[in-house]
């Protein structure tokens, strides 16, 4: 796969995830109570079938790569985690906070290298990403580190969060590739 074709996709998926997330920030904003319920349920799904696709490929690919176990343990993991999840989704709920804000944090931090990236390029102005990107970090970093009693305002605090971070990949983006030209 030559370099062009990757980026263009990455910047493909980039753009989709921004979109879902931002959808994703407006139905929490909306409606928070169920959209706990639902991202939970959601959540338990995914990791189950994260797990059976890990472990399928580790079963299938086991011969010819000489056994990769570490596919086989994050598939196993997210097993053990979607069964948790689908068990106790309160307890997921009540960790969803932290857990996204970790999930925005850690984005925050490659949408930052990536604006620092653009300053080497030169030609495109990169001050702009790099501040969006810290505050994205910040924003991640309240969610961790400051939880809420009140379940309800926390969760439209995240969505207003995803929505920035959504907005903030698609200005990102939209320098970085400006920039690649």
């Amino acid at each position: 796969m030559n370099m062009k074709y990757r980026f263009q996709k990455f910047s493909k998926n980039n753009v989709l995830l921004s979109i879902v997330m931002i959808i994703l920030g407006i139905l929490l904003i909306l409606w928070p109570g169920k959209t706990l319920e639902v991202a939970a349920k959601i959540l338990s799904i995914a990791l189950l079938a994260g797990g059976v696709i890990c472990c399928f490929g580790w079963y299938r690919d086991r011969h010819v790569y000489g056994g990769d176990y570490t596919t086989l343990a994050i598939g196993i993991l997210c097993l053990v985690a979607g069964i948790v999840v689908f068990i106790a989704p309160r307890g997921v709920i009540t960790l969803l906070p932290k857990i996204i804000g970790a999930a925005i944090a850690v984005n925050g931090v490659l949408n930052l290298a990536q604006s620092l990236e653009m300053r080497k390029m030169g030609g495109v102005s990169w001050i702009g990403p790099v501040v969006m990107a810290a505050l994205t970090v910040v924003a991640g970093l309240f969610l961790v580190f400051f939880s809420f009693s009140a379940m309800k305002v926390a969760v439209m605090v995240i969505g207003g969060v995803i929505i920035y971070n959504g907005v903030s990949n698609l200005l990102i983006e939209s320098k970085y590739r400006k920039a690649g030209r």
